[in-house]
């Protein structure tokens, strides 16, 4: 018994070391501290929740709204019982305004593509990543100078107006050149977010021609308001760091109020549209 206590001494002084080990290890790795990057993917997920949480109000505070609409028994005419009695000039600007809109995104399709093809969407991706303060101001600038000089020519009836297409072209262009380096995101996903965006746009337009024909033409000054909050929004995330909190908060801010925000603009503009269609002496199919 004596020599087998002496074989089994050893083992269990192994034991006791091995389990000691085990102790100190799991206390050290509970006393690390933990890297700055792990923190910054928490509040990034917490932002990313954050706004998941406010699209899904948003959206549950706009169906609820539309029904207790419907069942408070307004019986005021919406856009799609008056257009039974839209005159035919009426139609025919309505028409030409979704026409030449339906053009504008097949040729901002286009250049999308052929931007990709080139691979020019590469180069862009990389002056944006040096650049980021000039890339967003020279494509804003564009676009507002191109919209402002546009909206500023006036359309003739019964005419080509190169000059008007040739600017709405020149505006197409400038977007495609700003969202050509999601490309490299791969095909799948960009088909993904065309059709998820093809049927809100389509339900929310839907939503507008079934509502009062003027429930949403009051809503352009906040929107106004909001989209300029937006604009700062995004325009000081370019001035924060990458991997920060901030900068997480940020674009939870940009991505999902600017889905609900430019959800509200769709409803806002199709009423518009139809408004100036049927009050307006003189209409602009391409800027309206």
């Amino acid at each position: 018994m004596a020599i087998l206590s002496r074989l089994i001494a050893p083992m269990r002084n192994g034991m006791n070391v091995c389990s000691g080990a085990r102790r100190f290890v799991r206390v050290r790795v509970q006393n690390t501290p933990r890297p700055a990057s792990d923190s910054v993917e928490t509040a990034a997920s917490r932002y990313d929740r954050y706004g998941r949480m406010f699209l899904g109000s948003a959206c549950a505070a706009g169906v609820g709204g539309v029904c207790l609409y419907g069942m408070a028994g307004n019986r005021e005419m919406s856009i799609s019982e008056r257009s039974l009695a839209w005159s035919p000039t009426v139609r025919a600007r309505i028409r030409s305004t979704f026409t030449y809109f339906g053009l504008g995104l097949a040729t901002t399709a286009g250049a999308v593509v052929a931007l990709h093809r080139s691979g020019t969407s590469i180069r862009l991706m990389q002056i944006m990543s040096q650049r980021p303060v000039l890339s967003f101001l020279i494509p804003l600038g564009g676009l507002m100078l191109t919209n402002g000089v546009n909206a500023s020519i006036p359309y003739r009836e019964n005419s080509a107006n190169i000059e008007k297409f040739g600017l709405m072209l020149l505006c197409n262009g400038i977007v495609a050149g700003i969202i050509s380096p999601l490309t490299m995101l791969g095909g799948p996903l960009l088909m993904r977010a065309a059709v998820i965006t093809g049927g809100a746009m389509g339900a929310l337009s839907l939503t507008a021609m079934c509502a009062p024909s003027r429930q949403f033409l009051n809503y352009g000054g906040p929107l106004s308001l909001c989209l300029g909050g937006l604009a700062l929004a995004t325009f000081g995330s370019v001035f924060l760091p990458a991997g920060g909190a901030a900068a997480a908060g940020f674009h939870a801010v940009y991505v999902y109020g600017g889905l609900v925000l430019f959800g509200g603009l769709t409803l806002y503009d199709i009423q518009r549209i139809v408004h100036r269609a049927e009050t307006s002496g003189s209409f602009d199919p391409v800027s309206a």
